[in-house]
């Protein structure tokens, strides 16, 4: 058992659905979300895109070898409206692939780790001064998606799949950044000043080819869903002898062209660390461990939450109602 960012927001959220999932083991009764199973089979072929790009010495990596086959999770494909595996994580790799390049070059021969697990025990939690002794049990852990380091600053990078991009808020009140920070800190000693968090927003969406009107030119409606080489490419399948012309300035594709290059299959936000934040999310995580320690020392009730909304799409609910049928009966 280890104490992690996942674990002590569910324990401030309700004590007692901490207790069923981090204490008992129990099994959720309900099956995971299309958002959880996406996001796990998703984060697998990052990390294997990855690993390509680490052992590919020139050259774009084939990405193929990495990506489910189409016949695999066809519910997701249904669920989230995408057509084609192939197409939609080619496309997020090679966006991805470039935010990496830009954020080395940012660093004199940076190191690179990904899905890297860092770990503090009990013991040098105490001897960091994080906690007294004896104020924890169990290690505190985090799993870091991409980490880019030097020995005096680095990079700390998340990739989220979501149905929006990340705004200030998700860097100012998400603990999970700000945790991993005090992690590269503490293990590396790696200044708090010189740590950027950056998340690598992913639409759960398609991409497709621009539609051919029936005036034989590509439509340039602004609201279409494509990247700008995929229109480029159009053009230029569409015009062989003359698509540099049609895309330049003044030609009849260049303003919509410009426009969809605000269109990415990824985005890039990433800020310093803002040390107001840090030095109220960090304390309030330290102190969630010493409040669940005492709860199991001395063997005091974890206690649930009672809140309709948070509890009727909690997966735990039956076990909990158990629980409560079995007090009101003593």
């Amino acid at each position: 058992m280890s104490y992690s960012n996942s674990s002590l927001n569910c324990f401030t959220v309700c004590e007692r659905k901490y207790y069923y999932n981090y204490v008992e083991h129990l099994a959720p009764e309900t099956p995971p979300s299309p958002h959880l199973t996406f996001g796990a089979m998703a984060h697998e072929v990052l990390e294997k895109a990855g690993a390509l790009r680490d052992n590919c010495d020139a050259g774009i990596p084939d990405y193929n070898i990495c990506i489910p086959s189409e016949l695999q999770y066809p519910e997701l494909k249904d669920y989230f409206g995408i057509k084609n595996w192939q197409t939609y994580f080619t496309l997020i790799c090679k966006q991805i692939a470039k935010y990496e390049k830009q954020l080395c070059d940012e660093y004199e021969n940076p190191v690179i780790e990904r899905e890297l697990k860092l770990s503090l025990t009990p013991g040098e939690m105490y001897e960091k001064h994080l906690l007294y002794e004896g104020e924890a049990t169990q290690p505190l852990v985090g799993v870091i998606d991409l980490l880019i380091m030097t020995p005096t600053a680095a990079t700390i990078v998340d990739y989220k799949f979501s149905t929006k991009k990340k705004t200030q808020d998700d860097f100012d009140m998400n603990s999970q950044l700000y945790l991993y920070a005090m992690l590269v800190h503490e293990i590396y000693g790696v200044p708090l000043r010189n740590i950027q968090i950056a998340y690598i927003d992913i639409p759960k969406q398609d991409f497709s080819m621009p539609t051919l009107l029936t005036n034989g030119t590509l439509s340039r409606a602004k609201s279409q869903n494509t990247l700008q080489d995929m229109y480029i490419a159009a053009v230029q399948a569409l015009h062989p002898d003359n698509w540099k012309e049609a895309i330049a300035p003044g030609g009849y594709y260049h303003d919509i062209v410009n426009e969809l290059a605000l269109n990415k299959a990824a985005y890039l936000q990433c800020q310093y660390i803002e040390m107001d934040a840090y030095n109220c999310i960090i304390p309030q995580l330290l102190d969630t461990i010493r409040r669940i320690e005492i709860i199991s020392i001395y063997d005091l009730p974890w206690l649930t939450r009672f809140d309709a909304y948070t509890c009727k799409s909690c997966e735990f609910l039956h076990h909990c109602k158990k629980w409560l049928n079995v007090n009101n009966d003593v």
